[in-house]
């Protein structure tokens, strides 16, 4: 799943097509004739809309000045996209697995929207829509993807990827530094905050990890917070 700019929260079904739940989302507060001007199908529906008669097996959204973009990826390894920006790519060989979404700030407000995609093979590629796809992996491992997320942090943009060995990465870019986790249960999913915490949920418990960054000497320390 994941959530919009207004609250909404788009999902996948059984059947791989996308439903929306929008209790979370923001409402109109005009009223009267204001009001009645301002209704008609919102941004996020005409997104909806796009995405009618598509399947996928993952996807995520990278906010805009729009619509922003819908990514979805499916069972062939491709990734497409929908939104303020339609376009289409073959990323995996085999299903994609996971995806995550991460804007890219570049002079004054503009940002460029950059999908990590995750596979069944074992990559994670990195690919911006209107763009050709990185031609290396930025990630690779012989195990499929289980999760990804990505987020600016405190200490700059970073990803977190998740195995199917239960094992889990992340890296912060502007700092260079890559930290393995290895929880031991079977890993479900990740997610990562802006203070750079990662969130790693197993079936039975869900752990934080706070990553630290290095110390004048080059080491880097990792703690482990078990949640109940």
């Amino acid at each position: 799943m994941t959530v919009m700019p207004d609250g909404t929260v788009l999902m996948l079904e059984e059947n791989g097509r996308v439903e929306a739940e929008s209790g979370w989302a923001v409402r109109s507060t005009g009223s009267g004739l204001a009001r009645l001007l301002d209704e008609g199908p919102t941004s996020t529906q005409r997104l909806l809309d796009s995405l009618q008669g598509h399947t996928g097996t993952t996807l995520a959204h990278a906010a805009g000045d729009d619509l922003g973009i819908v990514a979805l990826g499916d069972a062939t390894g491709a990734v497409r996209t929908f939104g303020d920006h339609a376009d289409c790519v073959l990323l995996h060989d085999g299903p994609v697995s996971a995806l995550a979404a991460l804007n890219i700030p570049l002079d004054g407000d503009v940002t460029v929207p950059l999908f990590y995609s995750g596979g069944a093979d074992g990559t994670v590629r990195a690919w911006s829509p209107g763009s050709a796809p990185m031609s290396a992996p930025v990630l690779q491992q012989p195990f499929p993807v289980v999760s990804l997320d990505a987020a600016f942090t405190e200490n700059g943009p970073a990803i977190v990827a998740a195995w199917g060995d239960s094992t889990v990465e992340c890296i912060y870019w502007d700092t260079g530094v890559q930290q393995t986790f290895r929880p031991g249960s079977p890993v479900r999913a990740v997610a990562l905050d802006e203070k750079g915490r990662v969130l790693i949920g197993m079936d039975e418990a869900l752990t934080c990890l706070i990553p630290q960054q290095p110390s004048n000497d080059g080491d880097a320390v990792q703690q482990r917070t078990p949640v109940d």
